[in-house]
Order: C-alpha cells, then structure tokens, then sequence
C-alpha cells in the first residue's frame, strides 16, 4: 500500500476516520487511520476500535473489509486514546472535510489538540469550478488512479495524501503555463488578502526547489478531464425525425445508454414536430416515463440542424422553457449532450441555458465587495469567487457545488455579488463575465434552455428572438403567471432606494453633483431639501409599519396577507383606516421623483447625453422612484380585473403592496407568446377533470390543439395510496409529534429512502426537531435540502429528506432509492387567500372552481415523485387528508391510480414489508426470466439490470438452481 508512495508535504499527518453515523452526540469512532510524513520518512497507524452501541449493519457494506468479528474483537477507545496522541505528536492534521474530523475528535478524543486543516477546502480554492469535491470524484477526476474498494480510514488517508500532491502539482503547473508571471496564488495571497497570509495552506503554496515529477505519475493535468465512450460511426437519416426514437443502433452506440422506446413516444414526438412546421400552437399531456425529454429534444435538434443548414435563421433556433432549474441543468448537463452525441450533431449545434441576470456573478461587485474583507473566512470566499469568475469562463451560482456554498456561506452575500439587472450593462460590460459571454452566444445557439419566469419578461430580445418555444412543466403557469405578471411595492425596496440618495457607491447626489459640473453647473442642487423629502418617505413608512402593529394584524409566526377590499368582515374597518395612510406615503413620493427629474433635465438635453454614465444611473433610478408612485396609486384603485395584495412581514419590518391581474390568458399571449410562431405546452399533468379546458381557457389558449398519451406505468399495480385518520389534524398540537414517530417508524421498515413533502417549512422544521431526537443512535439520515437528493440513491445510507414546496416537482429519483413519498396536507388555498378571494367575488366561481385545478395539479406531480421507471414501486401517504370527501374522491379519479384508503397508522405499518417484498420479488422474476430467455449470463447481466434501472438488489451467487440475492441489510436466499 506505501509501496513508490511520496508526499509533497513535510511534517504532517493525513488522517481519516470511520463512524456508525453522522452525529458526533450520538455515534461512535470505530476505526481511525493516518499516515506520518515526517523530516521525509513516512509512517502509518490504523486501529479498530470496539464500539459501545450498536453498529449499522450498512457500515459494513460501506467499509471494504470491515467485519463484526474483528469490530468486537477490537480494543476500547480508552486503551488506544495516549496511543493515537503519540502517534498524531503536534503535527498538522490533514483531513477531507475536516470539520466532520474536528467535531468527532473534539467530542470523543479531547485530549488531541493538533491543528485540522481541510484538503476539501483547498481543492475549492485550487479548483473552485468543480463539480464535486469528495474524495471519490477528485481521485477520478484529478488523478489517473481508480479507487475500486469502498472506504477505510488508512486507504482514505492515502488518497487524501494523492489528491493534495495532485492539487498542489496541477496549480504549479497552470502557474508555469500562465502568461501572467510572477502571479502565483502564493504570492497573490500574500500581496492581496492580508486575513489568508496565516491561512492553514498557504505556506504549502510554494513549490519545492528541487521537486522531481517522476515521483509524481499518477496526477492528470487536464482541466476538466472527461471520460466518454466512443461511438462508432454511423450514418443517420435526419429525414426519418421521430422515427429514430425507434432505432437501436442509434441509442446503443457507445453501449453507455439506459434508454428505452416508450409506447407512444414516436406519435407524440410527431405532433411536437408537425406544431412546429405548421406554426400552431397544442397542449400535449404526456404522463411520467413516456419519455417526452427524448421526444422533444430530438425534433429540436433535427428541426435546428436542418434549418440551419438551408440558412433559415429564424427556424434553426428553439427555446425551451422549464419551471425549475433543476430540470433546466439536468437538460444542459445530461439530456441535451447524450441525445446530440448519439445523433452525431453534438458537433454541429450549439446550445446552452440562460437565466435570469441575478443568477450570475458579477466580477466588478466582488471586487467592490467591502463585506469580503473583513475577516479570513470572508477572505477565503472572496478569493474563491475570484479564482471561478477570472476567466469569464464560470459564473452561473446555481452551478457552485453546493458543499462550497455551504463552506463559504455563500448565501449571507448572494444579493451584494450577483449581477445587478437594473445597473448591468452587458453590450458596454469590459470585465470577464460569464453572463456577457452567454449572452453574446446568445445570437449562434440553437437550443437555448430558460425558465418560465425569465420567459415571462425576455430580456435577451435584443440578441435573441424567440419564435420557435417548448414550454415544459407548462402546468406551472397556471399558478405562476399571477406572480409573473404582478406589479409589487416593497417597503425594505423603497428605503434601500432612497438610501442610495447618500450612500450609494456612487451616491444619487453625488452623480448629480457630478453631472450638473459637466454641463457647466446649470442647476442649484439642494441637498438639504432631497434629504428632507427622503426623510417624509421614511416616516410614511414608519407611520404605516406602526399602525400595522397597533392593529396586531400579525398572529403568529407567519405573514400577515389579506386581499385590500374583500378583506373578511373583521378587517374592512382597517383597510379603510389605511387608505389615507397609503395615500400620504405615495403622495409623499412624487415631490422627490419631481424635483430629481427636474435637476437631470435642466442640466441636460436629449442630444447631449448619449453614453453618459451619470446620467443613464440617474435616470434608471427616478423610473423606479416613478414606479413605486404608479404601483400604489393603481392599488388605491379598487378594479375588478386585480387582486389588490397587502401583506405583512411578520416581524412587523417591512410591508408590500401587489397588484395582481386576474386576466392572466390575455397577459401570456401579449407579453410570452405574441411574437412567437410554434408553441408547444408539455407537462404531464395537464388534464383537470378529465379536460384540458380550465387550463387553455385561463392560459388564453382555447383555440390550441391537444393531445393526451396513455399512462406509461401500472400506477394500480405498483403503488398503494393512503390517507392517514389516526396522526390528527396538521394544526393540532399533537400531529407533529405523531407524524415524525410514523415517519421514524416507517423508515425502520423500509431502511430510508422516503421523501416527505410538507406545505410550509415551520411543520417541516418542527417534524425535523421532532425526527432528530428520534434518530440518535441509528444510523437514519434527516435531510432538508434538496441538494441532498442524490443521497437517496446511496444504498447504505438510511435516508429520510423533508421537503417543502420546492420539492414537488423537479425530483427524478427511480429505482429502490425512492420508495415511499408522504405528503403532510392536502395542499388547499385558505379561504382568505387573496386570489381566491378576487377570484370568487369579482368572477363570481365557486370555491372548488378555483382551489381544485391547483390542488389536482400538485397532487399529481407529487404522486409522480413516486414512480420514474417500470421497476418503481412504493406507497404514496397522505399524513392529513382533511374532511372533504369530494377532494379525496376527484383526487382518485385524476391521480389515475389504486383507490385511496383512509386507514390508520398501524395498519400500514403491518403490511408494508409485505407489500415490498412482493414488488421486490416481481421485479426479481422480470429480470431473471428476461435474462433467460435471451441465453445470458444470469449473474453479470442481473447485476447489470439492477444497477440499469438504479435497483439495489445485487445477485451474489447461483447455486443448485438457487439464486442468493443481497440487498441493503438483509439476504434472500431461495427458488424465485
């Protein structure tokens, strides 16, 4: 194992641990293994150590080698404690993820005092354009090595120890190929961030006088090393369009593709292809698993590819529009790649995302950044944002790994480093920017991948026009495009605005000082009369934030939301007290808007300032000084065509008033879809009560056409729905305890793998109190973001993810990883929710008119987290139900799946491992006999199925006409 093995570094330890769980409170260390480099001679030390508790039996499977036996054999943790400490001396310990390290060992081993450093945090420094920095991803990624056995605490140190040599080598060696000398990062940190001069690694940045890479074979130096299968070259017939859905060849070429034709798949491809060269417009349901990524994006790539070979600009461009930007990633960094590559025209067309411009990085505010300059940690994120975004090549936030941001705290400064729309300046912008680079893309690309927000506003028209569009997740602008289309004042966004009369980076006044100096001083500017009219702003504010609070419109810890002129009777002497009072603070706005547009436009005419700075800034901001006077004085105006929206923060802070329009089809057509020529509305869940007509009809699109595709999957066969009757109401006090038990129970049953949905993140965070008690001990994982999805397809891990409303759509999880999704409550508007309340009175439909199409739209996505491939299977749980029988029966007919049965906890508890096991066993059988029908190898190609269709079983052995299957915690030997 130390055989040729050499380390860059002197006088440190890499050190690992291994532990029967992730909470240092209640899990133990069971083996600790390290490696010595010390004056250049190195040692190693590893140990088991016997445990006091219970030890999972999933700890097992995940450290190669690992055995009860020699676990219970080991010594105790008091008689290896004066061992481990002499070995570690007072060296540096180096660790991957150090602060899972730093909290066992201060926990368990106080005594050990050493200086931890992390190798994960200066990998995101050297390398901060990564996707994944676990040990697994960088040794593959970094290295030429392959790291084939599962964990153990000294085979990680070794790797840890390879991964450092192979950073440290690979920035040595960009350093040695840059034209910018003498700009190394040892010396860039020395000169420019005096917080880093003692960070832990920069002492390590300094090359060796006398280092010879010959010790060093293993480290690749490629940027982005990509390991792909070749294809062979085939020739296509791009005539044949959705035909080749059908041909194998295509798809199997490379033999690295899990796809499979789906019934139907071809017509509805069809229809997409035939809408586009017909100019029309169609709504196509197409359910879970028919494959309708495939279907579209194969005729966008053939339509583009073809077009674009006649010269036919205006046809060889698609936009697609997503919801979330999960799906948006999971299009550019996956679907779109594969499908272009297997039609050999990855290297004849261009695509790529667009969001957005607060989604993006902007180099010029990082630098400005004064809150990054304060302190080491802030230091070492400023240095990583500059390090991602030097190039122009990277800028996209969304795209960061997550346990970066989470390191880095990203988040705290997202609003004071991303490009700012209003000041943005892409055509004059000189810096490297990713967002510019994007956009100057924008004109040559092909498929251009957006969300429906950014749709609902396109401000890229200028460089791209949209004429051809697939509007994915189309169900969402059901909902959404209120949101889009709303106009909103915000009281935090008023007082920010006039701050930035003084304080501003350059100050208004400060701007307007400067342009009447330019022009010859002009103008008299008053600074004591802007500052007095900013001061009767904020007092107006205070005024209304103060009367907010004598009326206590806030119980509790949630916003206060009430629409201004149906309000319930209780409140309708209030919102008439606060009229004068919105009225004032408009009216108190204007004067400021009036004597600051006078000032520009005595100290300049029209002709003079072309390409002037000063004066664009100035101008941009008395628009938005405008528009928040306009967004109020609208909201004074009872309409029938608007929701007039107050709410409350529930801190008493801050304020907003919404104008919402109710005619939101006319709206899609004259701001989404006027200009556009084919529009396709995909999702799988457009049909509510049988029909496609609610949604045409509140989309404005009566006169489009539609087609439905059969069910895919046997929803009947391999799902049970429940409803719970014995967990209580969600607002009674005992429901959160009695779901987290149910939940902690059911977890138990089916080792993990559950996804729970909740309507709002206080029962979530309740629930998560609740689970995190429960589970101390045991070896059961509580997540709550929804980075942590990919967890779930782990088989040794027990994993349970909370999520909120973020999670009902967008998660794509199939196979065994995924077995139960539970929903905490029908998903219902209050009755006092403003919409509704316009809605019902200015339009006069019923409550269910208007609450049902929501409440069967999100019922169907989230029961569709469920089931992803033919192999899924599972129980869909809903934790409150309520007492409207008619919602329950609806919900039964459109979820097109088994009857809903409201049952108690105990008997779902009572049949679950039954019901699993058969499903398990179904799909056992349906491999097995598929295998030998063909003449296979049973036990490679079962493997090779299972793993396919993202299943956990595993076939060990065949013996006697016995097969021997392994799966998470348990075997199952015997005849199938």
């Amino acid at each position: 194992m130390l055989e040729g093995l050499n380390s860059i570094l002197d006088n440190v330890i890499y050190l690992d641990i291994e532990t029967t769980g992730l909470d240092e409170n209640s899990s133990e260390i069971i083996e600790i293994g390290a490696i010595k480099i010390k004056d250049g001679i190195i040692t190693t030390y590893e140990t088991l150590i016997r445990p006091r508790g219970r030890v999972p039996i999933s700890i097992y499977n995940l450290c190669y080698g690992l055995n009860e036996k020699d676990l219970l054999s080991a010594r105790s943790l008091n008689a290896i404690r004066s061992e481990v400490a002499e070995f570690l001396e007072d060296l540096p310990l180096i660790c991957h993820n150090a602060n899972f390290e730093r909290k066992f060992l201060g926990f368990h081993i106080p005594e050990i005092k050493n200086e931890i450093i992390d190798s994960m945090e200066f990998a995101a420094i050297l390398e901060p354009w990564r996707k994944e920095y676990n040990l697994d991803a960088l040794i593959r990624e970094i290295t030429n090595l392959r790291k084939n056995e599962l964990h153990r605490g000294l085979s990680d140190s070794i790797d840890t120890l390879k991964v450092v040599n192979s950073l440290l080598l690979r920035q040595w060696d960009r350093e040695e190929r840059s034209t910018k000398k003498n700009k190394s990062l040892y010396n860039t940190i020395i000169k420019e961030y005096m917080y880093l001069k003692k960070w832990p690694w920069t002492k390590y940045l300094l090359k060796p006088p006398f280092l010879t890479l010959e010790n060093y074979e293993y480290v690749n130096y490629e940027e982005n090393k990509v390991i792909e299968n070749k294809l062979k070259k085939i020739t296509i017939d791009y005539s044949q369009f959705e035909k080749l859905l059908e041909n194998e060849e295509i798809w199997n070429n490379g033999g690295d593709f899990g796809y499979q034709y789906r019934k139907d798949q071809k017509e509805f491809s069809k229809r997409i292809r035939e809408n586009f060269e017909k100019s029309e417009r169609i709504f196509i349901e197409a359910p879970t698993g028919s494959g309708k990524t495939f279907a579209y994006v194969i005729i966008a790539a053939i339509e583009t590819y073809l077009n674009k070979k006649k010269n036919r600009k205006d046809d060889a461009a698609f936009i697609i529009s997503t919801n979330t930007k999960e799906l948006q990633n999971q299009l550019i960094e996956r679907d779109i790649p594969t499908i272009l590559k297997k039609l050999m025209l990855n290297d004849k067309l261009n695509y790529g995302a667009m969001k957005g411009k607060g989604n993006y990085l902007c180099i010029e505010r990082i630098n400005k950044c004064e809150s990054l300059t304060i302190g080491e940690k802030e230091n070492l994120l400023l240095l990583f944002l500059r390090r991602l975004s030097e190039n122009g090549n990277y800028g996209d936030i969304e795209s960061i790994n997550y346990s970066a941001q989470k390191h880095f705290e990203l988040d705290k400064y997202i609003n004071e480093i991303n490009c700012d729309s209003e000041q943005c300046n892409l055509e004059k912008c000189i810096r490297p920017c990713f967002l510019r680079k994007r956009y100057n893309e924008l004109p040559e690309e092909n498929i251009t991948v957006i969300n429906h927000s950014l749709l609902a506003c396109w401000p890229y028209s200028e460089k791209k026009k949209i004429n051809h569009i697939i509007i994915d997740e189309g169900h969402n602008l059901m909902e959404k495009c209120y949101d889009f289309f709303a106009e909103e004042f915000s009281s935090s966004s008023l007082i920010e605005l006039l701050d930035m009369i003084e304080k501003g980076h350059p100050s208004i006044l400060a701007m307007l000082l400067n342009l009447n100096a330019s022009y010859g001083y002009r103008e008299t500017i008053e600074k004591d009369k802007l500052t007095y009219l900013v001061n009767e702003i904020n007092i107006n504010i205070n005024i209304l934030l103060n009367d907010f609070r004598s009326m206590r419109l806030v119980s509790g810890e949630y916003n206060f939301t009430t629409e201004f002129f149906i309000p319930r009777d209780d409140l309708k002497g209030m919102t008439k007290a606060l009229g004068p009072e919105i009225s004032m603070l408009k009216e108190s706005i204007y004067p400021l808007y009036k004597i600051l547009n006078d000032y520009v436009s005595n100290i300049t005419l029209d002709d003079e300032v072309n390409g002037d700075n000063d004066h664009r800034n100035l101008s941009d901001y008395i628009a938005k000084l405008k528009s928040n006077f306009d967004i109020l004085d609208k909201f004074l105006e009872s309409s029938v065509f608007y929701a007039k929206v107050l709410e409350v923060n529930a801190e008493y802070k801050e304020f907003y008033f919404r104008n919402i329009p109710l005619n939101v089809g006319e709206l899609v057509n004259e701001h989404m879809l006027k200009d556009v020529k084919s529009t396709t509305f995909l999702s799988a869940t457009f049909k509510i009560e049988n029909s496609f007509n609610k949604i045409k009809k509140h989309l404005g699109q009566e006169k489009a056409k539609e087609f439905l595709i059969p069910p895919t999957f046997d929803l009947k066969r391999r799902t049970k729905i429940f409803a719970l009757n014995d967990v209580g109401r969600y607002d009674e006090p005992s429901y959160i305890k009695n779901v987290a038990r149910f939940i902690f129970n059911i977890s138990q049953k089916i080792n993990g793998h559950i996804l729970v949905l909740f309507n709002n993140n206080a029962r979530r965070t309740a629930v998560n109190e609740e689970l995190e008690v429960l589970i101390r001990g045991t070896k059961i994982e509580v997540h709550t973001s929804k980075k942590s999805i990919a967890v779930l397809n782990d088989k040794n891990r027990q994993v349970i993810i909370l999520g909120s409303k973020g999670f009902f759509e967008g998660i794509d999880v199939p196979g065994d990883a995924l077995s139960c999704v539970m929903l905490d409550k029908i998903p219902n508007y209050s009755p006092e929710f403003p919409i509704l309340r316009a809605i019902t009175t200015y339009q006069k439909k019923g409550y269910q008119d208007v609450n049902y199409p929501q409440v069967c739209i999100k019922m169907k996505q989230i029961y569709g987290r469920l089931i992803r491939s033919t192999f899924d299977y599972g129980y869909f749980i809903i934790l409150d139900p309520g007492q409207n029988t008619y919602t329950i029966r609806n919900l039964e007919r459109d979820l097109n799946g088994p009857s809903i049965k409201v049952v108690p906890t105990i008997k779902i508890l009572d049949e679950m491992e039954f019901d699993y096991n058969n499903w398990k066993r179904t799909n056992i059988n349906t491999i097995i006999n598929s295998i030998k029908k063909n003449n296979r190898d049973l036990k490679e190609e079962f493997n090779n199925e299972s793993k396919k269709h993202k299943l956990f079983w595993e076939l060990s052995k065949v013996d006697n006409g016995e097969y021997y299957f392994e799966n998470i915690n348990f075997k199952l030997n015997g005849k199938i």
